[in-house]
């Protein structure tokens, strides 16, 4: 195993289990696995009979596709969406959630990509599929119930089951990003490149033990951990399919930043500080690199819309600004959220940054936001991570909304929940789903010592 990857399924290792020896984390199933009574359960109607069931415990996510091509589920015409019971993944607290897909917006969603004039790309979203994001130490627990809607519009459901005695065991060896470099049509390519003193070779001897192609495979695992977290299969991306990423080091950049190269039609670069005047820079020790790029990956692949929704009027000390709150905090903080979904951080880092985000208002927050939840970065992606609870597939689907019609030239992350919980639900405010995620995080930060 290379050294880079040891260090990060070390790193994966602590932040999935370090939680199970304290207060408030989740314990092994007990009993018999029975389950509590259904009141409201119509007993016509069965429990969605699994396809398959995968669980990739980096992203901590679990994928469970329904078997609507079973003659048996006679009432599969009448499903609407499956809730769960399960483990959060911040304060393992147990909830119930309805998971109904927006079919009617995303279901065939085609979009164009309106940056230098690309094609159009349509989303296949199925109904028979759900994401739920916990645990793996979890898995056994979870139980569900299906909902559906008769011929009346009544809504019915049917009993809670557990997912264990289904007949389906859950594929928990399933690694996205290994599914994505195997099966994606247009495989990208990494190359490094140097204008620094330092040469590629450090990138070698970091990330592929001195071999640079198997720093480059490296890269391409991260990548592809990127997309997995944002797309629905290779056959289906959210972004556009780039050929080339190369990583230029370079002095004076700061930290990192990814731009158009050789243009916005072939590929990305991220320019990455060398740090020659101080070789114990962290940009350069494991795992540091690896939570930086995701980042910057997030960037390669991201899409924006054309303008937000809220702007906000600020004094500077060159006189008045107007802060596009929406925009900026979407651009820096979607690929914050997909790196917190890969586990792009230090625990002791994420730690801080939610303290420092808890002890905001949530309302005109600083001069140049707001909502607490547009402000840049860690804030705004760690929130946009955690609304998986509410949907799975949530991160991911953000950016259709920024390029549908009906939000592009006025997006807004609030509105963006707006359509994608519209069926599992609708009316549900911003400043409700806050104030759980700060009851969540509140308990992580106690939970991991903070």
């Amino acid at each position: 195993m290379l050294k880079s990857s040891y260090l990060y399924f070390a790193t994966v290792l602590i932040l999935t289990l370090g939680c199970s020896s304290k207060k408030g984390a989740i314990e092994p199933p007990t009993g018999g696995g029975n389950t509590p009574p259904n009141p409201g359960a119509n007993t016509s109607y069965i429990a969605a009979p699994i396809k398959d069931a995968n669980y990739d415990n980096n992203l901590n996510e679990l994928y469970i596709n329904w078997n609507n091509a079973d003659d048996k589920w006679d009432k599969k015409n009448e499903y609407i969406g499956t809730e769960f019971e399960f483990y959060t993944l911040l304060s393992s607290k147990k909830v119930q959630r309805r998971f109904v897909p927006n079919t009617a917006f995303f279901g065939q969603l085609t979009v164009k990509k309106r940056d230098f004039n690309n094609e159009p790309s349509t989303l296949r979203l199925s109904k028979y599929r759900s994401v739920i994001v916990t645990p793996r130490i979890a898995l056994d627990e979870i139980r569900y119930r299906t909902l559906y809607k008769n011929e009346k519009g009544e809504e019915q459901k049917s009993q809670w089951v557990l997912l264990k005695d289904q007949g389906k065991a859950v594929n928990k060896t399933y690694v996205a990003s290994t599914y994505f470099m195997q099966n994606v049509t247009n495989p990208v390519q990494i190359s490094f490149t140097s204008e620094s003193s330092k040469p590629t070779k450090a990138i070698a001897d970091l990330v592929g033990a001195g071999n640079e192609e198997r720093a480059k495979e490296e890269f391409k695992r991260w990548y592809y951990m990127q997309v997995s977290a944002m797309s629905f299969d290779p056959f289906n991306l959210a972004f556009d399919p780039y050929s080339k990423l190369d990583i230029l080091i370079k002095d004076g950049v700061g930290v990192a930043n990814a731009i158009d190269y050789p243009n916005h039609a072939i590929g990305r670069r991220i320019n990455y500080e060398a740090s020659v005047n101080n070789p114990n820079s962290a940009l350069w020790r494991m795992p540091d690199m690896y939570n930086v790029m995701l980042h910057e990956m997030g960037h390669c692949i991201q899409w924006m819309p054309r303008d937000g929704k809220y702007k906000k009027s600020y004094s500077t000390s060159s006189g008045t600004s107007i802060e596009n709150c929406d925009r900026q905090g979407y651009q820096e903080g979607w690929p914050d959220a997909v790196k917190i979904a890969n586990k792009g951080y230090d625990l002791t880092t994420q730690v801080g940054e939610y303290k420092t985000a808890m002890a905001y208002a949530y309302e005109d927050p600083t001069a140049n936001k707001k909502f607490v939840w547009q402000i840049d970065y860690n804030t705004s992606g760690a929130f946009m991570s955690w609304l998986r609870a509410y949907d799975g597939d949530f991160v991911r689907l953000l950016p259709w909304t920024v390029l549908s019609d009906d939000l592009t030239n006025a997006w807004s992350l609030e509105d963006a929940v707006g359509v994608i919980l519209a069926k599992s639900y609708p009316g549900k405010t911003m400043k409700e789903l806050w104030e759980e995620y700060r009851e969540e995080v509140t308990k992580f930060i106690a939970i991991n010592g903070g």
